[in-house]
């Protein structure tokens, strides 16, 4: 129960966000323009501000990262197993392997503030350094190779993907500035900390303001497993390679996150830009946002308890 309060503000800024679309306020396409503002300033600058300050002296650094990779890895294969074994057409195959290791970034990073404060945010912000990059190649040549376009150039899409996605723009910067020594930044340093201070909140309500209730039909036995994939599999794996490459604390607590929150509302223009099946991703969206409210607090109280 105590753990329950403690993340139940961050659903209830979800739920508040969906109200205030419901209700067109505080006017009709408000909350599209706060979806720019948090994808194009806000959080870039949360997550420059966080990577330019991490510590990549610490040993434990690269099997962190290993345990998230490869915990995207294994999902993937679940997914896409089980897709052949129910004989699923490739559009809705690739839209299945989206909603199983895509993460909602935002929920993470919220999540991590809310329940190990500023220690547990840098963490958080370190594995989006490492996945936002590793899921967005794999999952662009993953849709190329399964329903590519004829002419189309699988590392032109790569970098294209790669060099107008400003969440990857804003962590290369700070790693970058950071490995050569050149952080703090006067005056970028500090703005960008003023910015992340906004971030969260607001970006909460505009994810719950972007959920789709209208588009949830019968997805039947492929929501299910693409859930399957994201709420079981992925942060199983997590554990596993924790317990393998030593991983534990407040480390373990985060890399965890990652594989127990909803799949990025992304996912849907990226379906629908390299022929994924949108529609049916967009209805994997809204059920798995919906299915984390329970299955959160459920995941970290059990996860609390195996990794104490």
């Amino acid at each position: 129960m105590t753990l329950f309060i403690a993340i139940l503000p961050v659903f209830l800024l979800l739920m508040v966000g969906a109200a205030f679309q419901h209700w067109r306020f505080p006017f009709d396409g408000f909350w599209q323009g706060v979806d720019k503002l948090v994808y194009w300033c806000l959080f870039p600058a949360l997550l420059f501000s966080k990577t330019s300050v991490i510590d990549f002296n610490n040993p434990m650094l690269f099997d962190y990262g290993v345990t998230l990779v490869g915990a995207m890895c294994v999902t993937a294969v679940f997914v896409y197993l089980l897709a052949k074994g129910i004989k699923a057409p490739n559009p809705t195959t690739t839209s299945m392997i989206q909603a199983g290791i895509r993460f909602n970034t935002f929920i993470t990073l919220a999540l991590a503030e809310r329940l190990y404060g500023a220690e547990g945010l840098v963490y958080a912000a370190l594995g989006a350094a490492v996945l936002i990059p590793s899921v967005n190649v794999f999952l662009v040549v993953c849709l190329v190779s399964m329903h590519g376009k004829p002419g189309q150039s699988l590392p032109a899409l790569i970098s294209k993907e790669l060099l107008r996605n400003p969440l990857i723009l804003s962590i290369a910067l700070g790693i970058s500035l950071n490995l050569l020594g050149l952080t703090p930044v006067l005056i970028l340093s500090d703005m960008t900390e003023m910015l992340s201070r906004a971030t969260l909140p607001l970006v909460l309500l505009a994810v719950g303001a972007g959920v789709r209730f209208t588009a949830i039909r019968s997805v039947g036995m492929s929501f299910w497993i693409s859930a399957v994939g994201r709420f079981v599999v992925f942060p199983a794996v997590v554990i596993g390679l924790c317990f393998v490459l030593g991983i534990s604390g407040l480390a373990a607590s985060v890399a965890l996150l990652f594989g127990i929150v909803p799949t990025a509302t992304s996912a849907y223009a990226l379906a629908k830009q390299l022929g994924g099946d949108a529609e049916r991703m967009a209805a994997f969206i809204t059920l798995q946002t919906g299915m984390s409210m329970i299955t959160v607090p459920v995941s970290i109280a059990l996860a609390h308890s195996w990794l104490s």
